[in-house]
């Protein structure tokens, strides 16, 4: 699950090509690297040193869900598209064309001839009917013995469930380069899900000679097809994690040769922004990211540094317990959305690097809805009289992480902002911390009152957004939506309406409907949308920051 909300021309245009790589019958040529950034001679070799505030959780693309690990297994692994430089244009990848049937159930893939993962074995299409059985059926033999990381709980959100449950019936390979999934219904969002870097191809060889640690510290063997590649003991667990050149990788600059330029990655654990940046400054690591936008003026006034501009693709909002009272009164929640002067704090904690959310959809995402324009308006005196039944106000807990995110690069400080807020019109809240990893299980487990979350884009499309928001939906259950308790049927049939189809502008009327019923029951408040901040020394080029706050750094390189 960042950053800085860029322009809306090329989220639009994005959006567009999405749109249209969706038709019945889809051929695509292979990709061109993009070059954007990238001078005539490129200076190649070197070691690219990059700080970032999370660990790396896992190997395993597919039971991690943080940015931190994605970035790692960005590097690692690829899937059968992705998308093109900083655009949301969805392209080929491991798969250099696919077509999709009439009735919308069947795509049909055809891979790259020659690409090899990192041991050397072949990517066939029997390695990513591996990958995707591993992932769907409960019972497959190559799941770890016991769950670890996020236990496949992208698949589970993205394609709806597993086994008899998941939105993908059956994937099948008809030879070694062709292989064919069916989905149990059209699915609007396919080609968006497929790229999310979740859904990466992992060396089958990986996975069957230690299933139950390849992806761990001490893994002996953990293949991908990506530009750089894992070696046994690069990954120091809590400090660094080191990867070296793939010298088999099947891309190729067209204009210069070989990818990629550098020689080695060494992607490191710097929790404190602060000292993130103090280490950028020094020569210590050569990029960073989720600085605090207060050091912007910082980065622009020194001139070996450079902030690199990342599009926006996010969310960060205030999760609302509506099962707990007396947050279970409408009025209440309408309260305190009212209450909250967003656009205060966007200047005062983000420096004026975030937009107020209007609603939950992301500007230029399919679904967006441009008459909207306030979730509800600051009004303390309307937020007082809403809660005229409480003359001795309300207590409850607001409940934050520690740690900076894309989204919340300051979360104490929009915690205090938001304390601050809520005392005027007679609401009291302590604020509570937790880390990260527990934080994400409470929440999920509907323990906290107030909490602040945030989403951040590994597509394009607002289902997954959605399935954030209410992942039991799109599972096919009228279960709540976690962490919020709230249910809404009508709500709940909208978005699965919008899931099946496969005509985008239908789609588009259907998200805005449920984001109207969303703005009338207030089952949580949106809040930002924030620029995630990236910055480098200026020996670095071709860089090129990407909206889901993933990016592979084939294109880097370093110059003397």
């Amino acid at each position: 699950m960042p950053r800085r909300w860029v322009g809306l021309s090329v989220l639009v245009a994005g959006i567009f090509l999405v749109a249209s790589a969706c038709s019945p019958t889809i051929a695509t040529a292979p990709p061109t690297p993009s070059t954007s950034g990238v001078p005539a001679k490129v200076q190649t070799g070197g070691e690219f040193r990059f700080g970032q505030a999370g660990e790396v959780l896992l190997l395993d693309p597919w039971n991690v869900s943080d940015q931190s690990s994605l970035l790692v297994t960005r590097q690692i692994y690829e899937g059968l598209v992705d998308y093109e430089g900083q655009t949301l244009k969805i392209g080929p990848r491991l798969a250099e064309m696919w077509e999709r049937s009439v009735d919308g159930r069947q795509w049909t893939f055809t891979l790259r001839r020659g690409v090899k993962f990192h041991d050397g074995t072949d990517l066939t299409a029997e390695a990513v009917v591996f990958n995707f059985e591993r992932a769907r059926s409960s019972a497959n033999e190559y799941r770890p013995t016991k769950p670890v990381g996020d236990d496949f709980s992208s698949y589970k959100t993205q394609w709806g469930g597993l086994d008899a449950d998941s939105m993908i019936a059956k994937v099948e390979a008809k030879d070694p380069i062709t292989v064919v999934f069916t989905t149990r219904v059209p699915f609007g969002p396919f080609l968006p899900t497929m790229a999310m870097p979740n859904f990466a191809l992992v060396s089958p060889r990986s996975i069957r000679d230690d299933r139950d640690r390849w992806m761990l510290p001490a893994s002996k063997a953990a293949a991908g097809t990506g530009p750089f590649a894992f070696r046994p003991g690069a990954w120091e667990k809590d400090r660094q994690i080191a990867l070296e050149k793939n010298p088999g990788y099947w891309q190729k600059d067209t204009d210069r040769g070989t990818l990629p330029h550098l020689d080695r990655v060494v992607i490191r654990v710097i929790r404190d922004a602060p000292t993130r940046l103090a280490e950028l400054k020094s020569g210590s690591v050569d990029a960073v990211r989720d600085f605090s936008p207060q050091d912007i003026s910082t980065v622009k006034s020194d001139p070996n540094l450079q902030v690199m501009p990342r599009p926006s693709l996010n969310v960060a909002y205030l999760g609302v317990n509506v099962s707990m009272k007396p947050l279970d009164d409408l009025k209440v929640r309408q309260a305190i959305a009212m209450a909250i002067n967003r656009k205060a704090i966007v200047d005062a904690v983000y420096a004026g690097e975030a937009k107020v959310a209007s609603q939950f959809i992301v500007p230029g995402m399919l679904g967006y809805d441009d008459s909207v324009t306030d979730f509800y308006k600051y009004d303390t005196d309307g937020a007082k009289k809403l809660l005229a039944a409480y003359p001795n106000g309300i207590a409850t807990d607001l409940w934050y992480v520690a740690a900076s995110r894309p989204y919340y690069p300051d979360p104490r400080r929009v915690a205090e902002a938001l304390a601050a807020d809520l005392a005027k019109v007679g609401i009291t809240v302590s604020l509570k911390s937790v880390d990260l990893a527990t934080y994400r299980a409470d929440a999920r487990g509907n323990k906290y009152p107030l909490w602040l979350f945030g989403w951040t884009g590994d597509n394009s499309d607002p289902d997954q957004l959605m399935a954030m928001f209410a992942p039991s939906v799109v599972a096919g259950s009228d279960a709540p939506a976690t962490g919020s308790a709230w249910s809404n049927p009508t709500a709940w049939d909208l978005l699965r309406k919008a899931r099946s189809s496969t005509d985008d502008s239908r789609r588009a009327e259907l998200y805005k409907q449920v984001s109207k019923i969303v703005q009338k029951e207030v089952p949580s408040v949106p809040m930002f949308h924030a620029n995630p901040l990236t910055a480098a020394t200026r020996k670095v080029k071709g860089f090129v920051p990407h909206p889901t706050g993933g990016e592979t750094f084939t294109l880097v390189s370093i110059t003397k």
